[in-house]
């Protein structure tokens, strides 16, 4: 479990032409880039356009996807709206999922981030900015969760949970899962469509934004890329199953809480049962943590 420390860091979101925002990940520039520097994992910004910049993964929500190798889910603009209208945009004029030619916005905000995750983007929490210093280490409090997006989105139905080992105190992560939770049951947002626990899929269309269902997006990557890899339908010896006992990399790990107060740890493989083209997952993937690879 995290300490629950995080390095409070002033910045500015920004989007440029063809650079593609979805609901959980933006790309942002420190007003002190030199900030990043001995965090976790540290890894180097990328420029583009003679600026210096990091695209976030935001901590512990995983939006419907956008453009996940080309594949779309449903409600994948819906939650990338919400950010928006959060950020206090009106999203009307972003009827794309990649910016036009020409296209630069970006506003003043403030992120916590305690680590890179390996593909070199750092883990954040986005706010609004706080009067705290610049580069402080602050811990996250109850009030200080409350008032970033992470926290919003999963309240307000606009996101799954996404758990990674150690990356939460056991507290953060508590209150979150008490928010999904709560938004669930009210039906807000994603939970009026997912059908996560159970669905019937044969090709992405059964998948996608215009008749496809809406499943957790991990479950949705896993199906594109298995789909790919058995040709785009799935038939009897050819399915996601026998995808994931094939790419033991995409089987992921994660620790489910026993009855007890441990932890039993399983791969996502054992969690999923497929007969046919019908997949039933047997766990409740928002209160799990993956382990990170």
């Amino acid at each position: 479990m995290s300490l629950g420390y995080y390095r409070y860091i002033k910045g500015r979101l920004v989007v440029r032409q063809r650079q593609s925002p979805d609901g959980d990940s933006m790309r942002f520039i420190a007003d002190d880039m030199t900030l990043f520097q001995g965090l976790p994992r540290f890894a180097q910004p990328s420029e583009a356009g003679g600026e210096e910049s990091y695209q976030l993964r935001f901590q512990a929500i995983d939006t419907p996807e956008l453009h996940y190798g080309g594949a779309e889910q449903p409600h994948g603009l819906e939650s990338r709206n919400g950010l928006l209208e959060w950020l206090g945009v009106d999203p009307a004029g972003w009827d794309w999922t990649v910016a036009p030619s020409g296209f630069a916005w970006e506003t003043e905000a403030a992120i916590l981030c305690d680590g890179f995750e390996g593909h070199g983007r750092p883990i954040a929490f986005v706010l609004p900015r706080q009067k705290i210093k610049d580069g402080a280490d602050v811990k996250l409090t109850k009030a200080l969760l409350g008032k970033t997006y992470n926290f919003h989105a999963v309240a307000n139905g606009l996101a799954y949970l996404g758990l990674y080992s150690g990356g939460l105190s056991f507290d953060s992560q508590t209150r979150l899962i008490a928010a999904y939770q709560q938004a669930k049951t009210a039906r807000r947002g994603i939970w009026r469509l997912d059908r996560s626990k159970r669905f019937t899929v044969s090709t992405l269309d059964d998948l996608g934004p215009e008749t496809g269902v809406l499943v957790y997006p991990k479950i949705f990557r896993r199906c594109v890329d298995a789909l790919r890899w058995v040709g785009g339908e799935f038939e009897p010896g050819r399915d996601l199953d026998n995808f994931l006992a094939a790419r033991s990399g995409e089987d992921d790990q994660f620790l489910v809480r026993a009855l007890h107060g441990g932890q039993v740890k399983t791969r996502l493989s054992q969690a999923l049962e497929q007969i046919n083209n019908q997949i039933r997952i047997q766990v409740d993937l928002n209160t799990v943590e993956f382990v990170s690879k």
